[in-house]
């Protein structure tokens, strides 16, 4: 009697272990099944996250260029002010070496008629 116990504990073992095999790879089977569907959605996310990065990249350039034509602008028109306060400069300079020069005119000439 033994040894019918043994056999029969041995064969419902058995049998146990044949119906878990079925429900273990079924449980794997799901697990590798929401590890992809994870793992697509993480691929999705980081296109979006890709996407954005690109975005923001190309509006950042495009300020960039803004600012440097800006710059560009900016350093023409102080070139500019520099060459009309140059003009201005020479224009005082000559203004200044008239007034030098009639003044002088007018002492000369006051010498030679001092006038009543």
């Amino acid at each position: 009697m033994d040894t019918w116990l043994i056999i029969v504990i041995v064969v419902l073992a058995i049998l146990a272990v044949s119906a878990l095999i079925p429900v273990v790879r079924a449980s794997s089977k799901r697990r590798a099944s929401q590890r992809r569907v994870e793992a697509r959605a993480r691929t999705a996310q980081a296109d979006r996250q890709d996407e954005k990065a690109d975005q923001e990249l190309e509006r950042a350039e495009q300020e960039r260029s803004f600012a440097e034509r800006k710059r560009e602008e900016a350093e023409r028109q102080a070139a500019e002010a520099r060459k009309a306060e140059a003009t201005a400069e020479e224009r005082i300079a000559a203004a200044e070496q008239q007034r030098v020069a009639a003044q002088e005119q007018r002492e000369r000439a006051e010498r030679i008629d001092p006038g009543p």
